[in-house]
């Protein structure tokens, strides 16, 4: 497959050989895909009725869902829409709707051999913030968790914004969230998926309104700087960022 890839919102059903990983809805809900077909990581989008259910029996490999709309409720704990639930790869889920609700299911096609048991809830302020004017960047997840490896990232802008050139050392996807997002030719607008692969160096731009995009890996990575060769380990310590103090997490 491509280097980078942009997958639009045509609602096309997953692949049915991955449907194992992405568990089973249970109730009035449907999903369908928004990652290449060929892409070492998957994302679905979940639309659940109220009272509806994403199940997960392990093992699964670490999974997240984050909610965009709505509400979810695991173990009568409320995730609420931009929070996020981190589902380590031997542990078991029921997550239930409350009100009409929509997320994104990601994970890695090849699971891996994690151990971890436990299931994360995130707030939306997430674990550690960058915010300044016009800027919102979040980590929910940065691979740091001593039992899973799952990363993942918000952020936002609301004016016109052009990144340096860059690359990663790991697979990634970056779901648009509001906005337009371009890198070369290709375009992404709300609710596409963007696929890069590892060390592929890019550059996006925004449009003048901004944007708000998700960052997916399944482990932890490093970026380089095309230009200078810095390299910075994508942390939330290591960033730089701000731990949220009393972040809003729950584990069980």
């Amino acid at each position: 497959m491509r280097k980078i890839e942009v997958v639009n919102a045509d609602r096309s059903p997953p692949d049915e050989r991955w449907d194992a990983l992405r568990g089973r809805i249970i109730g009035p809900g449907r999903r369908w895909s928004a990652s290449p077909s060929g892409a070492s990581l998957w994302l679905t989008v979940i639309e659940l009725e109220s009272g509806s259910a994403l199940r997960l029996d392990p093992p699964h490999g670490d999974q997240a869902l984050f909610v965009e709309h709505g509400e979810l409720v695991v173990d009568g704990r409320v995730c609420r829409a931009g929070g996020a639930v981190v589902v380590e790869a031997r542990a078991d889920l029921t997550a239930q709707s409350r009100g009409a609700t929509r997320m994104l299911h990601m994970g890695a096609r090849d699971p891996g051999n994690g151990f971890g048991t436990a299931v994360h809830l995130i707030d939306s302020r997430g674990i550690y913030e960058a915010l300044d004017s016009g800027r919102e960047t979040r980590f929910l997840a940065d691979a740091t968790c001593p039992d899973c490896s799952l990363w993942l990232l918000f952020t936002a802008r609301s004016f016109a914004y052009e990144s340096p050139v860059h690359s990663h050392s790991r697979d990634e996807l970056i779901h648009v969230l509001r906005g337009q997002i371009r890198i070369g030719s290709l375009s992404a607008d709300s609710g596409a998926s963007i696929f890069i692969a590892a060390g592929q160096p890019y550059q996006f731009r925004s449009g003048d309104e901004g944007f708000a995009f998700l960052n997916y890996r399944s482990g932890s990575s490093v970026m380089t700087m095309r230009r200078s060769g810095e390299t910075i380990i994508e942390s939330g310590a290591a960033t730089g960022m701000t731990a949220v103090p009393n972040a809003g997490c729950w584990s069980r």
